[in-house]
């Protein structure tokens, strides 16, 4: 007989959005009536989020995604074929009449084969790893001892535009998770460029890191990560200039996001 499939193996997969329609309301049905896989979900519900915002990721190396990716091929190898169903005994060989022989019933509507569904588990579970050593660093050190900072930003100077800065800590400097919303497109020529900047920072005596440039998708959003060693107590803030295309490292164009209250 086939090995029986437990509706509670399948929570992760629900909650990651993995399961068929049809899965998804057999499993909604015995949701409903179970408290483990409701406590479960509610645990789990955050993750899909967490693992779609939170930045900025640390890599996984190649070589650790293939041993992964192997680790699970391996698994469905020795999960194997579904058992085959036992095999019926003629009604002669076990003593019975035919007149006794029950009528055939309808068949069970078909469920995917229970190797197909383990195999199911573990390709989540290992994307779950996948997705685990690419949670922010900001996270992984915040257990650390890491401090994570929300700065934002604002249109400067009538301009358009706006932004949010997570700024964390790290042994070797800070990293910058950058988004922007709003920021029309630069004119052809011409890039945006983040900055690390001192309070004190004039044109005339410039005061500032470069974290690199930008551009924005038509609907002016854009999304960044960048990194600098500058010391934080120097350049505390973060800003945004537009610049021409020229070689020329130092800021000569006009702000268009400025420093806004920190988070």
């Amino acid at each position: 007989m086939s090995e029986p499939v437990s509706p509670h193996v399948e929570v992760a997969a629900y909650v990651l959005g993995k399961l068929e329609a049809d899965e998804v309301a057999a499993f909604e049905a015995h949701l409903a009536g179970c408290a483990d896989c409701q406590r479960q979900v509610a645990e789990l519900r955050g993750l899909p989020e967490l693992l779609a915002t939170a930045t900025p990721t640390i890599p996984v190396p190649d070589p650790l995604r293939d041993r992964t990716l192997v680790a699970v091929r391996q698994a469905a190898a020795r999960a194997g074929p579904a058992p085959a169903a036992e095999a019926s005994v003629p009604a002669a060989e076990a003593g019975v009449s035919a007149a006794e022989v029950p009528a055939p019933v309808a068949a069970a509507p078909a469920r995917r084969p229970w190797w197909r569904r383990r195999w199911l588990v573990v390709a989540v579970a290992a994307a779950a790893l996948v997705a685990a050593l690419a949670i922010p660093g900001a996270l992984l050190l915040r257990g650390g001892g890491g401090e994570v900072t929300r700065l934002t930003l604002v249109a400067a100077e009538g301009g358009r535009g706006r932004g949010q800065v997570i700024v964390t800590r790290t042994a070797g400097g800070r990293s910058f998770d950058v988004r922007i919303q709003g920021l029309p497109p630069p004119a052809p020529g011409s890039l945006y460029e983040l900055w690390a900047v001192n309070p004190q920072d004039t044109l005339e005596r410039p005061q500032r890191v470069s974290l690199g440039t930008f551009t924005t998708a038509a609907d002016g959003s854009a999304r960044l990560t960048a990194f600098t060693a500058a010391p934080a107590d120097r350049f505390p803030v973060v800003g945004v200039t537009l610049e021409p295309v020229d070689g020329n490292p130092a800021r000569t164009g006009p702000r268009v996001l400025a420093p806004g209250p920190s988070g």
